[in-house]
């Protein structure tokens, strides 16, 4: 019964999220008393394609002609968790008459008056789905639209179908080919906010790569364990999202899809099993890129070859009240970190795996060679970073996952802990000799085993030391780093080494 419930209630925030508007069914006058079927659509709420929402009112409708109005009759399924359905009446919205209820089979019935069955209908449907446990109370009105199949319905006269006029489509943004990042909100299946139960489980921003015209988006699910599948719409058909690499430890799964038009908000559904309480939810959200903050990858990038080192002048402008200002400015005077433009540094900012990477073969100075290929998802075209990249692997600074580097993932805090270990192992491995400490975060069971001693040698050494939540020292080891958490870190490094 929980798992039917669970099932239920992912399905219904699909529905109410996505539904779209009812068409309305053709006129029948009070010489046309009958009663016929009408058959109808669930149709999303802002495309003309069926929603899964089809899937709780049960189709075909009833119409029956009474006092000389078409009045339609719909059987509502799950009907525990509707309060209200309303139908629009000219500028108001009015409640379908309750006709029966039967609680055994979860159905009921209800009726309003169709005056125009070539025209959409407007609806609003009042939800609330409560009892299953860990998600609350969910208490929302979504509007909603049916489109009805008027073909067969008696009318006064012959040809009352309407052809409809097919929009013409924009021309889909066109990018130059390369790589970029591209950040993207996860939105609720129909109302134009954030997905509160799936953004926080889908990693922005994500990597675009662009080849030919083709457009590819990856990013990452950090909830590997959970969600067992993650699908995108693409022409009306939702296929499988192309998994790009695992990290079990992590519990993250990056993965990607082809995107025709980055200017179009793009549907996904994503289904999520919880072993322990036994149950299955689908949920259907909404990809929104933000085409204006596409940049290229490593926007920090390539230093002019056989320059002569020397010392710069700092003037970013966004730093002044920043914690990690003096780290900064220390190794944006060695050119070991630039800024995003010529007067910002966007300390705040989350920083990548590839562009960690580059940073450390910067401070370390690592001797760059010509292009290996070393992972399948790093190639040469990736100019911004791909030797220094494939330097730090030869150091055994990094190291990937199954031929993969995943070089546009945001990096986590353990993983930059880790790096910056290895970092030091290679350049001076004295200095991880007799490493001891004494601090224990309360959230140390959440680091991951390839992290804990990384962790503990990067904390007895100075370099990290965590931050004091609610009187209690954690450390937040999955937590995405920050541009400038990475600086501090490598600053330390150099300080250990030298």
């Amino acid at each position: 019964m929980k798992k039917n419930l669970m099932v239920l209630f992912s399905a219904m925030l699909l529905i109410f999220t996505a539904m779209p508007a009812l068409p309305a069914a053709a006129e029948v006058t009070a010489e046309q008393e009958a009663s016929y079927e009408l058959p109808f659509k669930v149709l999303q709420e802002d495309k003309d394609e069926v929603s899964v929402a089809g899937k709780y009112v049960k189709s075909p409708a009833q119409v029956k002609v009474e006092d000389g109005k078409a009045v339609v009759y719909m059987t509502l399924l799950e009907s525990q968790y509707w309060q209200s359905l309303k139908v629009q009446d000219g500028d108001k919205f009015v409640d379908a008459e309750v006709v029966s209820e039967n609680a055994e089979e979860k159905t009921r019935v209800v009726k309003f008056e169709l005056k125009d069955v070539e025209q959409i209908l407007n609806a609003k449907a009042h939800i609330i789905v409560t009892g299953i446990p860990g998600l609350g109370e969910y208490d929302q009105t979504h509007d909603i639209r049916f489109q009805f199949d008027g073909s067969d319905v008696p009318a006064e006269e012959e040809g009352t179908d309407v052809e409809e006029t097919p929009e013409t489509p924009e021309a889909p943004a066109t990018i130059e080919d390369g790589d970029y990042i591209i950040d993207f909100k996860v939105l609720h299946a129909t109302e134009d906010k954030e997905s509160a139960g799936m953004a926080r489980f889908i990693e922005a921003p994500a990597a675009l790569s662009v080849k030919d015209g083709k457009q590819v988006v990856s990013f990452a699910l950090t909830n590997n364990e959970q969600i067992t599948e993650f699908q995108v719409e693409q022409d009306g058909e939702f296929i499988d999202a192309t998994v790009v690499s695992v990290d079990e430890e992590a519990n993250r799964r990056v993965v990607s899809f082809e995107v025709a038009d980055i200017a179009t908000i793009m549907n996904a559904k994503v289904t999520v099993f919880v072993a322990e309480a036994n149950h299955t939810g689908n949920y259907t959200v909404r990809l929104a890129f933000d085409q204006d903050s596409i940049e290229p990858v490593a926007t920090e990038t390539p230093e002019t070859p056989e320059q002569p080192e020397e010392e710069v002048t700092v003037s970013f402008k966004d730093i002044s009240e920043s914690w990690a200002k003096p780290y900064i400015v220390a190794l944006a005077a060695k050119q070991i970190v630039k800024g995003k433009s010529s007067d910002t540094f966007a300390p705040n900012d989350k920083i990548t795996r590839a562009q960690f990477a580059l940073i450390i073969s910067r401070a370390l100075d690592l001797e760059k060679q010509e292009f290996q290929g070393t992972f399948s998802d790093v190639t040469k075209e990736m100019e911004g970073f791909v030797y220094e990249v494939e330097a730090a692997n030869r150091a055994g600074i990094i190291q990937g996952d199954a031929g993969k580097f995943n070089p546009n993932a945001a990096i986590t805090r353990q993983q930059m802990a880790t790096m910056i270990v290895r970092a030091i192992e290679y350049k001076n491995a004295s200095a991880l000799e007799n490493v001891e400490t004494t601090v224990t975060f309360a959230d140390a069971d959440q680091v991951s085993d390839y992290a804990k001693d990384a962790v503990q040698l990067a904390v007895g050494l100075g370099i990290i030391d965590g931050d004091v939540v609610k009187g209690e020292k954690v450390f937040a080891p999955k937590a995405n780093a920050t541009r400038a958490h990475a600086v501090k870190m490598v600053y330390n490094m150099l300080e250990t080494v030298q």
